[in-house]
């Protein structure tokens, strides 16, 4: 599931090429620490033929899975919950509780099966009894959901994603980073009138610090958005820097018809090693991004567009995150994710990564729209559905109206999280409370 992290190594030039072996078993032999920790204090602490001691098993993996996802920054990748990405009736429960719980239950469907071989016949009726209830009752929810609720969009404002295809080796060649940028701007122009709004997203870091310096530049993007006869923007993400104190931010900013830049959101949740060195003072090597690193910014938030739409930016890896992907005190219309999966090769990683974005608009009941500089790029419903979605390492860009956000459901973020603890934790103690060696003497 992780073997694709060691292709960003193989991108020609990458001086860090040695180190793919670490990479492609390194992590995921640290991550499998957590299901070794417990595996063992599952067998050592609990029963696993009761029926007390199954549920604490399955409590203890749920929260691993969590401690997972949050210990060292977290990377909550692969949750069991993903098992179910391409069955839109069982995701569909992800708007009332989160990933997490989502994870739990998967435990619990999948496990079911080996207490039944090992457990005696009255234990296995309530354990079937309860994996068949549950499992049917958030079937029956997605199905209804599904088949109950038409995504509706909104007729003024539509968006324009971009996918510009640039392969990861020639992003940063400086004879070629012009020609990058006026293909992008050649595939931003309006070709068909229209009378929406239109929203242009480019991917991530998909301009330089350079271009936004330049007046020659920003005058060739004020007139590509002058080729619109109604207002547009162009959302882009944008390598910020800072000359007065020599800072480097990954950015999404808004530039307008005027040339102006807006609403300037710098990425929170950095990639370690490859966007920032963890404890750069004790380890001596540079990111791969090959300076300085990135400086992290301020975190979730909802900035608003000049239509007095509210969107939630997030920049690639920030999807990956349940409970972060929007500012829930000012809920936002659309969360707006631009990425650059090309370090990862025709791989595993760009699609399950496509997979983040799907939950978060499941889980919030905010649209996605994503861009990704060679793909996977879509805009998601808050269903889950799509009507544009891309090929990976196809140049291309498509045009849909924005869908609108449903109404927030009555749990929090908060109150989520604190229902998971709660189960967690009354399985756990309950199944250790149980395991009391026994007194009988025949």
């Amino acid at each position: 599931g992780l073997y694709w992290i060691g292709n960003a190594l193989l991108v020609d030039g990458n001086p860090y090429a040695w180190a793919w072996p670490l990479a492609v078993s390194g992590l995921p032999a640290v991550l499998a620490c957590f299901w070794a920790l417990t595996g063992y204090a599952a067998r050592k602490v609990l029963d696993l033929k009761s029926a007390s001691g199954f549920l604490a098993f399955i409590g203890l993996f749920a929260l691993f899975e969590w401690l997972r996802g949050h210990l060292f920054t977290g990377f909550p990748w692969n949750l069991f919950a993903y098992t179910w990405s391409d069955f839109p009736q069982m995701y569909q429960s992800l708007f009332l509780t989160d990933s997490y719980m989502l994870s739990l239950l998967s435990i619990f469907w999948a496990a079911t099966l080996g207490f039944l071989l090992i457990s005696e016949r009255p234990k296995r009726m309530f354990i079937t009894v309860l994996a068949l209830t549950t499992f049917a009752a958030n079937f029956a929810y997605g199905a209804w959901r599904v088949n109950s609720h038409t995504p509706s969009y909104h007729q003024d404002i539509q968006v324009k994603v971009i996918q510009p295809n640039i392969p990861q080796a020639e992003k940063w060649q400086r004879d070629k980073m012009a020609g990058h940028f006026f293909q992008m701007l050649e595939q931003s122009k309006e070709t068909e009138s229209s009378e929406a709004i239109t929203y242009i997203i480019w991917p991530e870091t998909a301009l330089n610090f350079w271009f936004v310096n330049d007046p020659g530049a920003m005058t060739a993007i004020r007139e590509m958005l002058h080729s619109y006869q109604k207002p547009a923007y162009l959302m882009t993400g944008l390598l910020r820097h800072t000359p007065e104190d020599g800072r480097y931010y990954n950015s999404l900013v808004t530039i307008n018809k005027a040339g102006e830049i807006q609403n300037i959101y710098d990425k929170s949740h950095l990639v370690p090693f490859g966007e920032y060195i963890p404890f750069q003072n004790y380890i001596p090597l540079a990111p791969i991004v090959r300076f300085t690193g990135f400086v992290a910014g301020s975190g979730p938030m909802s900035l608003t567009t000049q239509e007095g739409l509210k969107y939630s930016p997030l920049i690639c890896y920030e999807t990956l995150f349940p409970h972060k992907a929007i500012d829930e005190d000012n809920r936002p219309d659309f969360i707006l994710n631009v990425t650059n999966d090309a370090w990862y090769g025709d791989s595993a990683g760009p699609r399950q990564h496509l997979t983040k974005a799907l939950y978060r608009a499941v889980e919030t009941g905010i649209p996605v729209i994503r861009s990704a500089n060679t793909g996977i790029s879509t805009i998601f419903s808050p269903l889950g559905t799509t009507s544009e979605i891309s090929e990976l390492f196809n140049k291309t860009e498509f045009v849909a109206k924005l869908p609108i956000a449903i109404q927030a459901q009555g749990l929090t973020s908060f109150a989520k999280q604190l229902l998971f603890f709660l189960l967690t934790s009354i399985f756990i103690t309950f199944g250790i409370y149980k395991k009391r060696p026994n007194t009988n003497s025949g």
